[in-house]
């Protein structure tokens, strides 16, 4: 089995980075009151499941491809909120013929 990057431009916002890299979505409540962090990490939550249902999954990227103010909407959650941007990979594995995998 190998692994097949899917895409090499999934550029993500701050608070799905967080989660994506560290299943940590800790820093949500920082700038959200509390019920509002839950719905927030709800929904990045979901999108990443939707994303990854395919049985693709998102991984860290590139720290040197990332981009230090966007207002490119964010590839995961979908945010339009300028800030950041970080770049992941969404990779898949793959048989790889002839190899009886």
């Amino acid at each position: 089995m190998s692994l097949e990057i899917r895409d090499d431009h999934f550029m993500v916002c701050t608070d799905c980075q967080m989660i994506i890299v560290n299943d940590d979505a800790s820093s949500l409540d920082y700038s959200l009151s509390e019920d509002a962090a839950n719905e927030r990490e709800e929904q990045i939550r979901k999108a990443i499941t939707d994303i990854q249902s395919d049985g693709s999954y998102l991984v860290a990227g590139d720290d040197d491809q990332n981009d230090e103010f966007s207002s490119r909407a964010c590839d995961c959650c979908g945010t339009r909120l300028a800030g950041e941007r970080y770049h992941c990979r969404l990779l898949r594995n793959v048989l790889q013929e002839g190899r009886g995998y």
